[in-house]
């Protein structure tokens, strides 16, 4: 039988409610940045968390015209980038305390990781943690352009700036790597189970 549009409306509702979520946290975490940081927008976390609300609001809406929509490489990307700033926050011997770090640093990662690892459609291509270091490269572009000193690690006077530079996105990788391979073996142990399930 047909389910009419009502009913599949209604079918897609958890999936939307699910990432309006993550934008709400993601958008609360921006808006204690905002109130507790002179230039919150400096920071990779916080730019992260904007990138979030951006994509998961549109996600929410698109989701419901269209539920196979996942933008999964930008939703891994998105997980490293956050897992990425989360670590150069306490590698820079910041604080994960504040309620406005606590959220962009701790939060709203495992919120958009978890995402990745259990509602992704697919775990994309091998390759793709490679590409993800786009997102954080691209930080970096606008950190050295813009002079900002947000990382005491990021010091670009500082003899050993290219190294770091270099381990800063061998870090985004690794991260990558790890995401894909634990959403790689997720999707495997599930369609296992279903090729299980349908004998």
């Amino acid at each position: 039988m047909r389910r009419d549009g009502s009913t599949a409306l209604v079918s897609r509702l958890p999936l939307a409610s699910w990432r309006l979520f993550v934008a709400g946290c993601a958008t609360l975490g921006i808006g204690y940045s905002a109130a507790a940081l002179d230039l919150w927008w400096e920071a990779l976390g916080t730019l992260g968390a904007g990138a979030v609300t951006v994509v998961y609001f549109s996600l929410a809406w698109v989701g419901l015209a269209r539920p196979s929509t996942s933008w999964a490489w930008v939703r891994g990307g998105l997980a490293t980038t956050l897992f990425l700033a989360t670590a150069a926050r306490l590698f820079d011997g910041g604080s994960l305390a504040p309620p406005w770090s606590l959220l962009v640093h701790v939060v709203v990662p495992v919120l958009v990781g978890a995402d990745y690892l259990l509602v992704a459609r697919t775990t994309g291509r091998w390759w793709w943690p490679l590409t993800w270091a786009l997102l954080p490269l691209m930080y970096l572009v606008y950190y050295a352009g813009a002079g900002l000193l947000v990382y005491d690690f990021l010091d670009p006077f500082d003899a050993y700036y290219q190294l770091t530079v270099l381990g800063f996105l061998l870090t985004s990788v690794a991260i990558g790597f790890v995401l894909f391979g634990l959403a790689g073996g997720r999707q495997s142990t599930y369609d296992h189970d279903i090729s299980l399930s349908g004998r």
